[in-house]
């Protein structure tokens, strides 16, 4: 569980006693827990409207919500509230949230998620794509989902596949192939 400062918890109790609904709390995820890009959110929810994973806490005028797969990433975490200016807002420090480097000897899937969630998928945003893992075969080839960027173009996205194989098997060199999971042109390649 996180701890809360005092200015927080009355910030936090001041802002559900402006809200007009009854069984008001406050949900706390960690979306994308145990990868580098993790964040935690912070919304108001209604505690019937929560699946049964959801454990409660108290704290003074208001109860927060947290899933019971989020723990373990919010364990020693520290909610405080930041003024900046005339503004606040609540800050997390969650030091348990993100999830390190795979060691050398990790199985490859891993080592490859980690490198399109850290290197791949942030180059690939600024052109508004991503790519998503859907497998590596037996034969350590890596399907993936290309999305987002130029779709129905096929040059850009046969770049970006060529762009995505190069960095990967140059960081992997046991990966055999990168395939692209809606390539239909040929039936071997259509996995979808």
């Amino acid at each position: 569980m996180f701890s809360i400062t005092e200015e927080a918890e009355i910030y936090v109790a001041d802002l559900f006693e402006q809200q007009d609904e009854k069984d008001l709390g406050l949900k706390v995820d960690v979306e994308k827990a145990g990868t580098p890009v993790a964040t935690v959110t912070f919304n108001f929810c209604i505690k019937s409207d929560l699946p049964d994973t959801y454990n409660e806490f108290p704290f003074v005028g208001f109860s927060a919500f947290i899933d019971e797969s989020n723990n373990q990433f919010l364990s020693d975490s520290h909610v405080a509230l930041k003024l900046d200016g005339t503004n606040k807002k609540l800050t997390i420090t969650a030091p348990n949230a993100k999830g390190e480097a795979p060691k050398d000897d990790a199985p490859l899937q891993e080592k490859v998620l980690f490198t399109i969630v850290t290197e791949v998928n942030p180059s690939l945003a600024s052109h508004g794509g991503f790519v998503d893992l859907v497998e590596i075969t037996e034969k350590k080839e890596v399907i993936l989902n290309f999305g987002g960027g130029c779709q129905g173009c096929s040059s850009v996205n046969m770049t970006l596949k060529d762009g995505v194989e190069k960095q990967l098997k140059g960081l992997y060199p046991e990966i055999s192939a990168v395939l692209d999971a809606t390539d239909h042109s040929h039936k071997e390649n259509a996995y979808m």
